[in-house]
């Protein structure tokens, strides 16, 4: 059997356009910022998108590595930033030669300063090189693919998991599915779209609603015979149109309609739930929060602090609950805050120095004020380490110069930059054993259980500021979610015949 040329390509970020940390292009040099063979190098035996593309492609095929960038959720890019990437990708596309097909790892809710949609961005920089050949893209659940970019795009498969551990699994899959296409078996993704804003907290795969609406899709989806279904309840905390969640469905494009129809009927029922309030979620303050872990018997107990969710965008150094926690004298408290200034004071004051400071509380006014911080410099690091559990295993990632502060009760983890806390080596690269804490802050929503799902006794979500908040319409909205109802307007995408 013959092969055939697939080009491989990414763009990755999770874009809060409420967030003041905004990435720089050193933003994504110190994540992702590859060409050609390096991206092989960087994934292969790992257990990312990209690593399942490159194990599901066959061995008859060449694989040609052409770009790919990523950098940690945060504010939009500059226009400079996004210019060098797109700059980039098409060098890379143009120098590539002929390709049979491309696959992207892409997000799926990226913004720029003057582009709005990133990922329709990037296919139609694609399909102005390459032409009409099949595209397949992988995307976060909590992308908020638009009509456009669908239409644009031949193959759209989403991850099934939150916290995200199926990434390889969506990347060998869509490899499978773009060969399908290529040999004759010609595939399309019909989208639709439910105008809704969704806390990350109601959005888990292992609980309901997500749990029972996936089990109901798959088996529709099933039953008529579809390649693939998949629900991305999408990320409330970026002011486009294209918010809300959204439903995917791949099948023979012969075979179209009937996928748009089970689209809708997915998308049917979830606006029934979210208007049934099955989507709704209410969680304690920090203060109450903080005073039902005292009375809490199990250990440790995880504090989510759901507004500064670093995974979505978030600061990382907000402070009510490190305020609370140590107002509260909580011995055996472990709480991560990023302020690179402070981080960097201790790297100067060295092991063993007494540091008094105020931490946290910098970025933004969004995420509380500054606290007063007082203790013994116990640990400096570089930052660095490999994850080994089931987020991004294999890969490296960096938390920049990093310092530990005791303070008597509260253990304190100073980093230069704000990490998510999707791996347990975030807190045991710096010799601090998450099961031995007594509270644990994660300042994230549920992608956090990924690294310390398994040692928590306990889980209390917080209803803290930030630019997460666990209602997202308290985030000011220039923006409306779209239905599906203007889905099946026929969206084109830049370059296609009106």
């Amino acid at each position: 059997m013959s092969g055939f040329r697939l080009g491989i390509a990414g763009c990755w970020h999770e874009t809060n356009t409420y967030s003041a940390r905004r990435p720089s292009l050193r933003d994504f040099v110190d994540y992702e910022l590859l060409s050609g063979d390096a991206i092989v190098r960087h994934h292969r035996g790992t257990r990312s998108v990209i690593g399942g593309f490159l194990d599901g492609a066959s061995a008859a095929d060449e694989v040609v590595p052409l770009f790919s960038a990523g950098a940690w959720p945060g504010g939009p890019a500059d226009k400079e930033t996004f210019a060098e990437l797109m700059r980039q990708l098409r060098a890379a596309v143009q120098s590539a030669g002929r390709l049979d097909g491309v696959l992207l790892n892409l997000h799926g809710a990226m913004v720029a300063d003057g582009e709005p949609d990133v990922e329709l961005a990037v296919v139609a920089a694609i399909r102005e090189e390459v032409g009409d050949v099949p595209i397949a893209a992988v995307l976060d659940l909590h992308g908020n693919p638009s009509p456009e970019f669908v239409a644009a795009t031949d193959i759209v498969v989403g991850y099934n998991t939150y916290p995200h551990v199926d990434m390889w699994e969506c990347g060998s899959q869509a490899a499978g599915l773009l060969r399908d296409s290529l040999q004759g078996r010609t595939l399309c993704t019909a989208v639709s779209k439910v105008p809704a804003l969704t806390c990350p907290l109601a959005q888990g795969t292992d609980d309901e609603p997500m749990r029972g609406l996936l089990a109901w899709a798959s088996g529709r989806a099933a039953e008529a015979g579809a390649r693939r279904v998949s629900i991305l309840p999408g990320f409330a905390y970026s002011d486009v149109n294209r918010a809300g969640i959204s439903v995917l469905v791949v099948d023979l494009i012969e075979r179209q309609s009937l996928a748009e129809q089970i689209a809708d009927d997915i998308a049917a029922r979830i606006s029934a739930i979210v208007d049934a309030g099955g989507f709704t979620v209410e969680r304690p303050s920090a203060a109450e929060a903080v005073r039902m872990a005292l009375a809490e018997s199990r250990r440790p107990v995880v504090l989510a602090d759901v507004a500064d969710n670093v995974g979505g965008g978030s600061a990382g150094d907000g402070t009510v609950l490190l305020g609370e926690l140590l107002a509260a004298r909580v011995d055996g408290a472990v709480v991560v805050i990023a302020d690179a200034d402070l981080a960097a004071q201790a790297h100067e004051l060295g092991v063993g120095a007494h540091i008094h400071a105020m931490a946290g509380g910098k970025t933004d006014d969004l995420h509380g004020k500054p606290v007063a911080l007082e203790g013994t410099v116990t640990r400096l690091s570089d930052g660095n380490y490999i994850s080994r559990g089931s987020w991004g295993t294999g890969l490296a990632f960096s938390m920049g110069r990093t310092a530990v502060v005791a303070t008597g009760t509260v253990t304190v983890v100073l980093t230069e930059r704000a990490t998510p806390p999707f791996h347990g080596e975030h807190l045991t690269s710096l010799g601090i054993d998450p099961a031995a804490a007594s509270v644990l802050v994660a300042k994230g929503a549920i992608a956090w259980k990924a690294a310390y799902g398994d040692v928590a006794g306990a889980v209390i979500e917080v209803s803290t500021p930030g630019a997460c908040p666990i209602d997202p319409w308290r985030l000011p909205r220039s923006a409306e979610p779209i239905g599906w109802s203007a889905v099946r307007r026929r969206p084109t995408f830049p370059g296609e015949p009106q």
